[in-house]
């Protein structure tokens, strides 16, 4: 990673995290470093996975359409992060910032988290049906102020970042809201649209991953998109039980295999090898968690997932809340 660039003003300042951040009581601060863990991309995409696997048949719209959400946010963020290349407030602060991490991977403009957080919970505060409409407005508006704001905090964005961030992905939310009326599939293919053009703008800030989920995304709900699945829970458990070493094991080859080589595209861009790789299995491990509710309604019948649904509080796909904590009994029925 180059040095970046630094941009002088108040928004993008490190003293003001300094201020910020000595303002607070340290047991405030710590609170702080907790809370941000809820904009981390691997719970945004584990908190829309598990509602579109998990929720209602008959609202699989909305919930391929906050999975979009996400994944357009992934493209948008990582784009603008590579080719503004800002430099985090804790590399650019001199002193240094003391509370701040020694290292911190990746640029600063926008903050991801923030972006995210704007986006994934503010869709899921449109589409879902739990509580009364300005409840899950307020419980989505509190994260989306107080995830930026942890982020300012521990002295990894600065202020511009967190405010670029969550107009970003409210501003997301917006376009699903407008393009997906009928369709999601227009949503995801302007996430493959912006990835490719970050990348061709020369972004290297995750654009395979963005590419790879995008196009995964496109390709399988344009497939799947008119079919119907309705799996048992446990037919969804026990499919996740299966491909979860799977992928492990992808991820570590990833990560230890080296691959040399690769292709010009129009004379000035050059892809690896190892970069159309590793877009092709995000492409396949996000078309994978979109089809999942499909292959998984082909388990249904089987013992193992009969005897599975049995053990655990569901009712069809989703958990029975009057279920919880329940013995289970071999009376319950598998096929409601």
């Amino acid at each position: 990673m180059s040095d970046g660039r630094d941009l002088p003003t108040p928004f993008f300042d490190p003293e003001v995290n300094r201020a910020i951040n000595e303002a607070l009581p340290q047991v405030v601060v710590e609170a702080f470093g907790i809370l941000t863990t809820l904009g981390d991309g691997a719970t945004l995409v584990a908190v829309a996975a598990l509602l579109y696997w998990f929720g209602a048949a008959e609202d699989h719209h909305d919930r391929a359409m906050v999975l979009a959400v996400a994944v357009t946010t992934l493209a948008l963020v990582a784009g603008l992060k590579g080719i503004l290349e800002v430099q985090r407030p804790l590399y650019a602060a001199q002193p240094p910032l003391e509370f701040a991490p020694e290292t911190y991977p990746g640029w600063s403009t926008p903050s991801a988290h923030s972006m995210g957080a704007a986006a994934v919970y503010g869709a899921l505060a449109v589409v879902m049906d739990v509580g009364k409409r300005w409840q899950r407005y307020t419980v989505a508006g509190a994260l989306v102020v107080a995830i930026p704001f942890s982020r300012v905090v521990i002295g990894v964005h600065y202020v511009g970042d967190v405010i670029l961030g969550a107009l970003l992905g409210l501003g997301l939310v917006a376009v699903a809201l407008r393009i997906t009326n009928r369709s999601v599939t227009p949503m995801f293919a302007l996430s493959l649209a912006i990835a490719v053009g970050a990348f061709l703008l020369g972004s290297e800030e995750y654009t395979t991953m963005a590419i790879g989920a995008s196009l995964g995304g496109l390709v399988t709900w344009s497939v799947l998109e008119n079919r119907e699945a309705d799996p048992l829970g446990a037919s969804l458990l026990l499919l996740g039980l299966l491909v979860l070493p799977v992928l492990a094991v992808v991820r570590l080859l990833d990560s230890l295999i080296a691959v040399e080589g690769g292709f010009v595209i129009a004379g000035t861009v050059t892809v690896s090898l190892l970069a159309i790789l590793e877009t092709a299995g995000f492409a396949v491990a996000f078309g994978g968690a979109i089809a999942a509710p499909y292959v998984a309604t082909e388990l249904d019948d089987s013992r193992a997932v009969r005897k599975l649904q049995r053990a655990l509080p569901f009712s069809g796909r989703t958990v029975d809340p009057d279920a919880v904590g329940e013995r289970p009994t071999p009376e319950r029925d598998v096929d409601s």
